[in-house]
Order: C-alpha cells, then structure tokens, then sequence
C-alpha cells in the first residue's frame, strides 16, 4: 500500500473541514499561538522560515504576521488550496509549495528555521523527515516541532478517544471516527509514531539526526486557553497534551 497516496487522499478530503487550530482562525487564539512563538525567537530579526505540512496555513500565516518571510509546502493539494484561500482572506503574502515532508524541493542551507504542526505522527519516515529539515537549515537555524500524544494505546484513553469521537460527530465538529479509521487503520503500523509519539522520543529523533540543543516547551499558555473554551464534558474527555520540541543545527 501507498502511504503516502493513502496520506494526501484523507487530508484532501478533510481540507473542507479541518482548521488545525482549536477556533479555526479566530484572532483571539492566534494571539496566543503568536505569542508563545515570539518569546521562543530572538527579537528584531527577520527569518526565512518554512512551514512543513503547513495544512490550512496556521502557523505559516502567524510568522508572515510577525514580519517573517515564509515558505509552507504541503503534501495535500486540498490543504494547499486552503492555505492559499487563508492567505488571501487575510492578505499575507506566503510562498506555498506542493511537497513531501521527507524529501524537500528546496537547496541546502537556506533556511534559518524549520516549523510544523501535527505532523511527525502522521510521517512513514519521521527519521527522514528530520534529516532533510536539517539539510535545508542553514549552520544555526532551529527547528520547532508542536504535537501531540494523540494515539496513546493505554485502553482508558482509547475509550475517552471513542467518546470523544461520537461527542465530536454528534456536534457535526469532526467527521466519524471510522471515516479516520478507513484510511489510517490500514497504514498505521508503518507510521513509527503513531502510537509512539512524545517530547521524549522526538528529542531522541532529533538528536539522532545532529541537532543539538533540543529543548521542551510544554506550551502551558495555549493548553490552557484551549480548555478555556471547552465545555465541562469535553474537558473531562481531553487529555492529549500538546508539546513544543526544539533543536538547533550547529555545524
């Protein structure tokens, strides 16, 4: 089976609906997504970034907001159609590219920081992946990579999952779990996080592939405004933390 094929049909299908935000782009949410970035940056400089798997555009549109210049490429033709659509409704300017996450379209060293979202959980070759963010970083450049533990196996979470799932459908919020399923479940042993993901593993991902100072953010600030506008049952339900691992290239 194809992976990747299987990957950019279920993402093309879920352009329509997806935000990849909590509130879609609702500005009091991108202010503190924007926020938490711009305390993880020096102050004053202008970078080259490139937003990997960027999906609707979320956090490419944010750093061309800060003054960024941005670059987003995107394995999903539908996701793109939608960033672009985002882009223009708010009139930022962002460079965005058809592409695979593991094998980038873009020359060595050009970047000055790597950005994605929800994205290492759903790569057949996360280890790739890193190496070519690497590859297209210049000597210093960072990389910042925001998840989640989405797929924990433990069977309390599987059952709050499921919950979850019918609340979600119910509220016509997500569509049915066994629309997810239909797609995922028969590639889900090939995706090595799947199951596996958290600050602990990536940060051994990324040092694996020489990067250097890799750190944790557990991004308190945007957990908590996302509770915030949860109600009592799907707070009770919500247990997937979200997390903010970085590294540096040094040489």
């Amino acid at each position: 089976m194809d992976c990747k094929k299987v990957i950019a049909d279920y993402w093309n299908l879920r352009s329509s609906t997806y935000t990849n935000g909590e509130n879609g782009f609702d500005e009091e949410e991108r202010i503190v997504w924007r926020r938490m970035l711009e305390n993880s940056l020096p102050s004053g400089q202008k970078l080259k970034v490139l937003d990997v798997g960027t999906g609707p555009g979320f956090l490419a549109l944010l750093f061309a907001e800060m003054g960024h210049e941005v670059t987003a490429v995107d394995i999903s033709l539908g996701m793109l159609e939608k960033a672009r659509n985002n882009a223009k409704s708010l009139g930022i300017k962002v460079d965005f590219f058809h592409g695979d996450a593991e094998n980038l379209p873009f020359e060595d060293c050009y970047f000055d920081l790597v950005v994605n979202k929800y994205l290492l959980w759903t790569l057949p070759r996360p280890k790739a992946a890193v190496q070519e963010w690497r590859r297209v970083l210049k000597p210093g450049g960072k990389v910042f990579a925001i998840d989640g533990n989405w797929f924990n196996p433990r069977p309390d979470k599987r059952i709050k999952r499921w919950i979850t799932g019918v609340v979600n459908t119910d509220m016509n919020k997500n569509p049915p779990r066994s629309f997810f399923d239909e797609f995922y479940g028969p590639i889900r042993n090939s995706l090595p996080l799947y199951e596996d993901i958290s600050p602990e593993n990536i940060s051994v991902v990324f040092s694996k592939m020489g990067f250097a100072n890799t750190a944790v953010n557990p991004l308190q600030e945007v957990q908590e405004f996302k509770k915030s506008k949860l109600s009592f049952t799907q707070r009770f339900l919500r247990d997937t933390s979200i997390f903010l691992i970085t590294g540096q290239k040094t040489a």
